[in-house]
């Protein structure tokens, strides 16, 4: 029996894209929308997630899920599950929300990692490492420094790698203390100027791009990459 659960967000189709939390036996966590007011849950930065989307607990029976009467729905290995219906799961199921637009991991954890440096596979000579403390990113043999807009900015595009992300979005991640009851306080020119700034310090390794009426979007700069982007 493990010691703890991970629990994972997958909003860009590949694992280890997102943040986590740890669960413990007798504990539950609650999944829902990012609103910048929530405390102790697992909080996702997508507009079609509910403020209280669903809840994972662990008690002497095991584990389960339990939708909390979600608009957009929560799907367990495909099937939709019923509100405030209580339902097994265990870790390699595929938990997801939104018609799988968010998919929920569970693994077991032995031990508790101590670490706040999140590793992200896939770069052509080594990996993208992201350390919340220093505010910056590593690729390769190169530390970019960011201020801390910016490295909010960078953590949240390249979550969503390849995928569109609206402005709204943005300013309810980066800027969330100023987003508080859907009363919009960051102008588009605020957004704009924090995505060119940010280019400017990504250049040669990521881009982000604007595309009118679908959002913005981040991809790899490097030589050949050509990746197709999530419609």
């Amino acid at each position: 029996m493990p010691d703890k659960i991970k629990i994972i967000i997958d909003t860009a189709g590949q694992k280890g894209h997102g943040s986590f939390i740890y669960l413990e036996e007798g504990r539950s966590v609650t999944v829902g929308r990012h609103t910048g007011l929530e405390q102790g849950m697992l909080a996702i930065y997508n507009l079609l997630v509910s403020k209280q989307h669903c809840r994972i607990g662990w008690n002497e029976e095991g584990l389960h899920v339990e939708d909390l009467g979600s608009k957009n729905g929560t799907e367990l290995n495909g099937q939709r599950l019923s509100p405030h219906e209580r339902v097994p799961v265990s870790p390699g199921d595929r938990l997801t929300l939104v018609n799988g637009l968010v998919a929920l991991e569970l693994e077991n954890v032995m031990d508790l990692e101590e670490t706040r440096e999140y590793v992200f596979s896939g770069w052509p000579e080594d990996d993208v490492r992201l350390n919340d403390d220093m505010q910056s990113i590593q690729i390769a043999e190169e530390t970019i420094p960011l201020s801390k807009k910016e490295y909010q900015l960078f953590k949240l595009m390249h979550s969503r790698l390849d995928h569109f992300v609206t402005r709204d979005e943005i300013m309810r991640f980066v800027w969330p203390e100023r987003c508080v009851d859907d009363t919009e306080l960051v102008g588009i020119d605020e957004v704009n100027s924090l995505i060119y700034r940010t280019n400017k310090k990504l250049q040669g390794f990521f881009v982000i791009k604007s595309v009118y009426k679908k959002g913005v979007y981040m991809k790899r700069e490097y030589a050949g990459s050509d990746s197709a982007l999530s419609r």
